[in-house]
């Protein structure tokens, strides 16, 4: 007798994974420091995850799979697919969103202009990611699609990320080659 089909236990399976990836965070070490700076690589490696799995699905789906008979046939297989990758693109990232607050209210004794705007473009990528997938009117989510999707806003917090590791390098091994 089976109690959980196969995709919902898979569902389940990755829904407490994700809870539980920041608890990883604090299996480090007592220290304070090394728990902040954990929780900081952590949202990086969520965020960059959570992007690119979104960005390279959408590009495979745009790529024609085969050629048949001077037909190309685009990969509308993949189309089921989209809301469980856009859903992992959310949960990743909302789990990035919060171990990069955590981070950040660990260490606000060294907060800077860097660090300020960087939560300011998360912010603002996470405000519209949410009203992109919960708002039905037309000219809000126009909006908020044209404010998400912008390339400027992502390459800003690419920037922004790159200087507050190297402005936060607390060995001082990449201020010593600068």
């Amino acid at each position: 007798m089976r109690f959980f089909s196969p995709i919902h236990f898979l569902k389940t399976l990755a829904i407490v994974a994700l809870v539980f990836v920041p608890i990883l965070a604090y299996a480090d070490d007592n220290s304070v420091f090394s728990t902040a700076a954990t929780l900081g690589w952590l949202a990086i490696g969520c965020g960059v995850t959570a992007n690119l799995s979104l960005v390279i699905f959408k590009m495979v789906r745009k790529i024609p799979v085969m050629k048949v008979i001077g037909r190309s046939a685009t990969s509308q297989s993949l189309t089921p697919m989209y809301k469980p990758v856009l859903n992992f693109h959310i949960m990743l990232n909302s789990v990035g969103f919060l171990a990069g607050v955590s981070h950040g209210f660990m260490l606000i004794r060294g907060l800077d202009y860097i660090s300020l705007s960087m939560v300011t473009v998360m912010i603002v990528s996470m405000i519209s990611g949410i009203l992109l997938r919960f708002t039905y009117g037309k000219n809000l989510k126009f909006v908020s699609r044209l404010v998400h999707g912008q390339a400027i806003l992502a390459a800003l917090l690419v920037t922004l990320v790159v200087l507050h590791i190297i402005t936060r390098w607390h060995q001082g091994v990449i201020m010593g080659f600068i």
